[in-house]
């Protein structure tokens, strides 16, 4: 399956995707065929197809948990959030091993943060981290959070290890930190803008939105 994978990530998508079906209907018990379809299916955005795919496999793999994630993620990109956490909360229990967990817990925390539950939120995001401490994606969405409500000693000690990465994210987060506790951030800031002059302008916006969400619900 390897090379179908191949073919889809060198951009001969439709190709792929045709192989892929043609692999399961070869092989109609091979999980990882299901997985894969169910996975670019959904990178191409077919979430009607997806959806349909995963929960045929479903009746065939009796949840499967990458099966699940899938149908979760799916759900997620389509907006369906309160969806996607039903699919995903079960992955993130301790019986789930792998990076799986940690994957769920990430995608779970995002759920919760567009439902507006920044608070449940940050549980899941730790737990994330806490699970795979240098994934970036899950640090940075636990310090934007925590930004969001003011704790900004625990976001430097979260990011400190990960400076190192010079990833424009991390630095712009442990540069709001740092000057929020009173110290000079400025070289962390003008670091990350240089890095990546979006993501530092769509950061800053996010963490001023989290702020004022959360200054909103105290009143």
């Amino acid at each position: 399956m390897q090379d179908i994978i191949d073919q889809f990530n060198q951009g001969d998508k439709e190709a792929a995707i045709s192989a892929a079906v043609h692999y399961i209907n070869e092989h109609p018990h091979a999980v990882d065929a299901y997985r894969m379809l169910a996975a670019m299916l959904i990178n191409m955005k077919a979430y009607d197809q997806a959806d349909e795919l995963i929960v045929k496999a479903l009746g065939l793999f009796h949840d499967d948990p990458e099966l699940r994630y899938n149908w979760g993620l799916s759900a997620f990109q389509q907006g369906s959030f309160k969806d996607a956490l039903a699919r995903l909360l079960p992955l993130t229990d301790k019986s789930i091993t792998g990076s799986l967990r940690a994957d769920a817990a990430y995608m779970v925390a995002l759920a919760y943060q567009e439902l507006g539950d920044n608070i449940r939120a940050i549980a899941f995001a730790l737990t994330a981290h806490d699970l795979n401490p240098d994934a970036i994606d899950a640090a940075v969405l636990t310090a934007n959070l925590l930004l969001g409500q003011g704790v900004n000693d625990q976001v430097k000690d979260l990011l400190a290890p990960l400076l190192k990465t010079k990833d424009a994210r991390v630095l712009l987060a442990y540069g709001m930190a740092v000057s929020a506790m009173g110290e000079d951030g400025s070289q962390y800031l003008n670091a990350a803008q240089t890095a990546d002059p979006e993501s530092y302008k769509r950061a800053r916006e996010l963490v001023h939105f989290l702020t004022e969400q959360e200054h909103h619900d105290e009143q």
